[in-house]
């Protein structure tokens, strides 16, 4: 990994501590995992800063090294590498990501979060 690639991750970071790297802007993400994640955290309303790997050549090796994971999109708090978009509903379904944010006092809507297992049992 280079560098430049390193020093940009560990700034995203430090200035972010919910990250979601996908393929594609938040506006318009280039694939339905990078669609599906950005949509499951906005519907239980996580405050996310969005990065495009697509961007840049360098990043996505620089990202499935730090995660040790290959699928995007991948989700991160606190620049640790929490699950990528297959397994985010199952975390949520299964009250998994519920625990890791309120651990990580990551602030969401748990009647969001509940609405959505209703509706995905």
């Amino acid at each position: 990994m280079s560098d430049e690639i390193e020093d940009y991750l560990n700034d995203v970071f430090s200035e972010h501590r919910v990250v979601l790297f996908m393929n594609g802007t938040i506006e318009a993400p280039a694939d339905a995992e990078s669609m599906a994640a950005r949509n499951l955290l906005s519907s239980i309303n996580i405050a996310f800063h969005p990065v495009d790997v697509s961007r840049d050549p360098r990043l996505l090796p620089a990202v499935q090294k730090r995660s040790e994971w290959e699928q995007l999109a991948q989700l991160f708090i606190d620049g640790q590498f929490i699950c990528d978009s297959f397994n985010m509903g199952t975390f949520l379904k299964s009250k998994d990501l519920d625990k890791i944010l309120k651990s990580k006092k990551v602030p969401f809507d748990e009647a969001a979060a509940d609405q959505f297992r209703e509706m995905n049992s």
